[in-house]
């Protein structure tokens, strides 16, 4: 998660703008997660652009990273199982959300923007994305303070992983005059082209 955060830097920098200066904190020994790089890059920038659009003055974005042993209560708080999670904040100084949008703001379409400018699905996609991944989304807020959306994500123990893949990978043979090779897309787009 850390190689994604530093990737994504530049992108988000460009993407908030240069009155808005983002930090990014990274976990020394941060442990892995197995999780879809490019829902989770989304979800990062979705994070980035609602923290731009709390501080309409410019601010500072945080983006920290962060290892979390989850246990019965602070588990029961989050509404996951106790154990090992990975965790993803972003952060602002921006202008802060009142306890009832909170409890609305994962809702699809539901956005405080004006009409034209959000269309209420980028929470609620990082929501069913955390979820779909086995973990979760909060959302901590005081107004006119800023706030903090954090994902949590179940830790991806590799070991266990890397039993199943192979250690070297076999040759393929070439094919010989007269054969058939049959390629094969498993994209779901692709069958939208033929």
């Amino acid at each position: 998660m850390n190689r994604l955060v530093a990737g994504m830097e530049e992108l988000i920098r460009r993407t908030v703008g240069p009155q808005i200066e983002i930090e990014a904190v990274a976990k020394a020994g941060l442990w892995s997660v197995l999780a879809d790089p490019n829902q989770l890059e989304n979800a990062l920038l979705n994070l980035c652009i609602n923290a731009r659009d709390a501080m309409p003055d410019g601010g500072r974005i945080t983006i920290e990273t962060g290892n979390r042993w989850l246990d019965d209560r602070a588990a029961r708080e989050r509404d996951l199982p106790p154990g090992q999670y990975i965790s993803l904040c972003v952060s602002d100084n921006g202008t802060g959300m009142p306890r009832d949008v909170i409890e609305r703001a994962f809702d699809p379409f539901f956005t405080t923007k004006p009409i034209g400018v959000g269309t209420g699905l980028g929470l609620s996609m990082i929501y069913g994305y955390a979820r779909q991944s086995g973990g979760q989304v909060r959302i901590y807020s005081e107004v006119g303070q800023g706030t903090m959306v954090c994902i949590y994500l179940p830790r991806h123990h590799v070991g266990e992983a890397q039993a199943d893949v192979p250690t070297a990978a076999t040759a393929i043979e070439r094919t010989q005059a007269g054969e058939t090779v049959l390629v094969i897309d498993d994209e779901p787009l692709a069958a939208c082209r033929t």
